[in-house]
Parts: structure tokens; sequence; C-alpha cells
């Protein structure tokens, strides 16, 4: 039994329908997703039930959800923490408002609701925990510090989250994506996702990095990315017979970035070796 958030667009729907067709389709999926009775895109896809869950609502609502989910198969096994959104704009000139939004869902939704589903799978010592973070959460891009600090977070919280229920059975995944053409840009009604530079010293380096096209072009085939993903938590194609990891990078673009930034730092720790260890205790 899968429990996907955030599956009316993008990824989440994209992950539904590739867990409702063959040699998948034996898989019990729950939908869910803010309003998404009413949003989901018909026909419903075999052996799904859609269920309205806003991971920003307050930890007793989304327990009650959960509960109700629960009761619909008697378990869930895997939960995929995807609901995400994004926001542009200068760090200097972002709103609290407008912050605090990018990290009630992308970081404290995906912490509730994984609180939520986790203490049952501790009672089954059963169940995989995934979420969905970015490349960008090891490299920040200009004009997406919100994105970039949420899932960065978002990466930590799922690596301590590995440690402590690793012992108990229970497995935790984040899968890290590079530039995919999804509807992560796509913004609630009233909303805008790009914030232009309004200091003009920023508007150079903002049409420069992203022109009138805002995102970069992307190099990740968005099909693809659900494959990879149930492959790796069933253990099937590239993932057979490999150890289950905490984390998987996934796209070309992600994959460079992050492994020019770890041969950065460590370059820098070699370089700054001596000031590290000059803190320590005499003897």
């Amino acid at each position: 039994v899968w429990l996907i958030t955030g599956a009316t667009t993008g990824l989440g729907l994209s992950l539904l329908h590739t867990l409702s067709s063959p040699p998948s389709s034996a898989s019990l999926i729950i939908a869910t997703g803010r309003n998404i009775t009413a949003r989901f895109p018909h026909p419903i896809p075999p052996n799904t039930t859609l269920l309205d869950l806003d991971v920003t609502s307050p930890l007793p609502t989304i327990a009650s959800t959960i509960s109700t989910a629960l009761a619909i198969h008697g378990r869930i096994d895997v939960l995929v923490n995807n609901a995400g959104i994004s926001r542009m704009g200068v760090c200097e000139e972002m709103g609290e408002e407008m912050l605090r939004e990018i990290f009630e869902v992308n970081l404290f939704g995906a912490v509730k609701v994984t609180r939520a589903v986790v203490r049952h799978m501790r009672e089954r010592r059963e169940g995989t925990v995934v979420f969905v973070g970015a490349g960008m959460g090891w490299v920040g891009l200009p004009f997406l510090g919100g994105y970039s600090m949420s899932k960065g977070a978002l990466t930590m919280f799922a690596e301590t989250l590995q440690k402590e229920i690793t012992p108990l059975g229970l497995r935790t995944v984040i899968f890290e994506p590079g530039g995919f053409d999804s509807d992560l840009t796509v913004t609630r009604e009233g909303e805008t996702f790009a914030q232009p530079p309004e200091a003009k010293e920023y508007v150079e380096l903002f049409d420069k990095v992203y022109g009138s096209g805002g995102i970069p072009p992307s190099q990740g085939d968005v099909n693809k990315l659900p494959q990879a993903i149930v492959g790796v938590i069933k253990g099937e194609g590239l993932a057979t017979g490999k150890p289950f990891p905490v984390r998987v990078i996934l796209g070309p673009d992600a994959l460079d970035a992050i492994r020019q930034k770890c041969n950065e730092q460590l370059q820098l720790m070699d370089e700054w070796e001596d000031v590290s260890l000059s803190v320590m205790h005499e003897g």
C-alpha cells in the first residue's frame, strides 16, 4: 500500500500512474492532495483511493487523515512525501510570508505526515519513508534560496530519521532530482512563481541567469523519474542487488553539481585543516 502526497500534478501524478500500470498494477495506492477529490484529473487509475490531505494542516488534523487512510487497507507500506512548491525571488527581498509558505509545504508538511505515519510503521516494524528532495538542497542557485533552504533542511531530516528508524526495521530514502519538466512552478490561485528583483543591482544577474524563460531548460526526462523511484524502492531494475540507499541523486545536472560540491568541500577541508584542528584541547 502506497500513500503519496501531492498526487494531483507533476511527479506525484506520474508516480501514481506508474504504480497503477503494469508491471506495478497490483499496488494499492492512496493518492492525497489539497482538495484532491475535486481537483484530480479523471478517470481515477485502478486500485487508487483519493483522500484530501493538506500537508500544511495542523498535526492533529493530519494524524486524523492518516487514521482514515489506514482504515482503507489496514496499513501503509510506503509513504511518499512528494508535496512541494517553489518560488523565485532575491534573498534580500524574500517576504516572510513567502518563505514560511515554502517551508510549511516542503519541510514541515513532510515532517508532520512522516510523524503521523511512522508510529504505525514502527508498531508493525515494517515500512518505507520516501522523501522527494532536490539537487538544489545541496547546491543553491541564485533567486531560488527559499526552495534550496527548505530542501537542504529536508535532506538533513531524512538522514537523521534514517539513523533513528533503521534499527526498528524501517527504511528511509530521499530522492534528489535535478531539473525536470514538472508542475513545480505552478502556483496557487492569486500567487506568482517569480518575483523579479526590485533592487536594480540584481537585475543584470537575474536576466543573465534566467532571462525571460524563468527556470533553465531541464536535462531530465520526467517520464523516467517515477520508474527510477519505484525501482529503487522495490529493488528492481538498475537497483537490483544494491543495498538500500539513504539518498539517490536523479538527473545528470544534479549529479554533476553535487559531485562538484563534494569535491570542493574536500578541497576546502584540506586547505583549512590547520584552522579546524587549532581549537582542540592541548595534549
